[in-house]
C-alpha cells in the first residue's frame, strides 16, 4: 500500500471517529469539499499544513507528519527523494541549470521527452509514474504561500530541441508565462559570459524558515544533499557567479522570446 494510501485511509477513519461529515472535514481544515473528497479519495496529494493540522485535530503526535513525508518522498529515485523532501519545505529555491530545464518548469511533454531519454529500457507505465511525480513536485509553485523560485539556465539549454519544435516551442511558451510570476525570477547565462560560471556542474540552493540552508548536486543518476555550512556556503557563492554573469531578468526574457521565435519558423 502506498502512503498516499494510508493516509486517506487514516484521514477517513479518523474523521469518521470524530464524527464529521466531509463537508465538515473540509471547513475545518480550510479547503473545498471537493479537494477534501479527493485527498481522502486519494486523487490529489495532500499538502503539508494538513498533515499538521491532521495531527492537531487527531492528537496523533507526528503520525500524519511522518506518513506526508513518504508521500513526497516515494514517487522518486532513493538519491532524488531527499531533494523533493527539502524543495517541499523551502521558503526559497535557487537552481542552476546547463543540461535542461529544471524539473519544476517543465512541461509534462518535455518531462516525458527527456525521462525517455534517460531511461530507454523503461516501460511506458515506469515513464509515466515518473513524469506525474515530476508534474507532481509543481504544485508547490501553486500553492498560497509558494516559495521564491529563482531559476538560471545556460543559453544552449534554451536552443536545445528537445523533443523537436512542437515540444520545444511549447516549452518555451511556459518559461516565458513563468517568468512572469511573482514568485520566481528566471536568468539565462548567454553564450557570450566571458567568465563562464558555473562549469562545475547542476546545483541547487534551499532555503528555510528556522533551518540552515541546503545545497543539493546532482549527476548522472546521482545526487547529494549537502549540509556542510562551509560547501553550502561555497555552493552559494558560485551561483551567485552564475547570476551576476546572467542576463537580467527582462533581458532573458527577450532572448527567451527571439529563441522561441526561430523554433516557431
Amino acid at each position: 500500500m502506498s502512503a498516499r494510501s494510508v493516509f486517506a485511509d487514516l484521514l477517513a477513519a479518523y474523521r469518521k471517529e470524530a464524527g464529521w461529515t466531509q463537508a465538515e472535514a473540509a471547513q475545518r481544515f480550510t479547503m473545498s469539499k471537493s479537494l477534501y473528497q479527493k485527498i481522502e479519495a486519494c486523487d490529489r496529494k495532500p499538502q503539508r499544513d494538513m498533515a499538521a493540522r491532521g495531527d492537531e485535530f487527531f492528537e496523533l503526535h507526528g503520525v500524519f507528519a511522518r506518513i506526508y513525508k513518504d508521500i513526497v518522498t516515494e514517487p522518486h529515485p532513493d538519491w532524488f527523494g531527499p531533494r523533493v523532501e527539502y524543495e517541499d519545505r523551502a521558503t526559497a529555491i535557487t537552481d542552476w541549470e546547463m543540461r535542461g530545464i529544471p524539473g519544476l518548469l517543465q512541461t509534462e511533454a518535455y518531462a516525458r521527452t527527456v525521462t525517455r531519454a534517460g531511461m530507454p529500457y523503461a516501460a511506458p507505465d515506469v515513464i509515466e509514474r515518473y513524469v506525474a511525480s515530476r508534474m507532481e513536485r509543481q504544485e508547490i509553485l501553486s500553492r498560497d504561500n509558494p516559495p521564491k523560485l529563482w531559476v538560471a539556465i545556460a543559453e544552449g539549454v534554451a536552443r536545445q530541441l528537445v523533443g523537436g519544435p512542437d515540444v520545444m516551442a511549447a516549452q518555451l511558451d511556459h518559461l516565458i508565462a513563468s517568468a512572469d510570476a511573482p514568485s520566481i525570477v528566471f536568468q539565462i547565462l548567454p553564450f557570450t559570459a566571458a567568465d563562464a560560471p558555473g562549469v562545475e556542474g547542476p546545483a541547487s540552493l534551499l532555503e528555510f524558515d528556522g533551518h540552515p540552508p541546503v545545497a543539493y548536486l546532482e549527476g548522472w543518476g546521482t545526487g547529494r544533499i549537502v549540509e556542510d555550512p562551509t560547501e553550502v556556503a561555497g555552493i552559494a557563492a558560485g551561483l551567485n557567479m552564475v547570476k551576476s554573469c546572467g542576463l537580467s531578468p527582462s533581458d532573458s526574457k527577450v532572448l527567451l522570446t527571439k529563441i522561441r521565435a526561430e523554433v516557431g519558423r
